[in-house]
């Protein structure tokens, strides 16, 4: 908490895994103000953080086939994600990032 990522400015190109649930929107408006980076997010697409940050922002949507699977601090394997993920580009070096990726999934443009 002393090292709040939402407290501190952001340069240059950011990876982004937010925390989920209702903190996402505060993560995801600050990556659509920074404008230069990828956020990992589950792809509710109807959702309060999807359409400000997402649809009003974003480059590009890459949906990730199936479910991903995260893995422990311990290094097992865990469960498999609670919804489908989507990868979600701020800026055209991004959106090629997503392009080239070799991820088995779909990328959406948007204008």
């Amino acid at each position: 908490l002393a090292d709040n990522g939402l407290t501190k400015p952001w340069a240059g190109r950011v990876w982004l895994n937010p925390p989920y649930g209702n903190q996402t929107d505060k993560w995801m408006e600050m990556l659509a103000q920074h404008g230069n980076g990828i956020a990992l997010i589950f792809a509710r697409t109807e959702t309060g953080s999807f359409f400000p940050w997402v649809w009003d922002y974003a480059k590009a949507v890459f949906f990730i086939k199936g479910r991903l699977r995260f893995w422990t601090k311990e290094g097992r394997e865990g469960g498999p994600a609670g919804a489908p993920s989507v990868l979600v580009a701020y800026g055209e070096r991004n959106v090629e990032a997503l392009r080239q990726c070799g991820i088995d999934g779909k990328l959406v443009t948007l204008t």
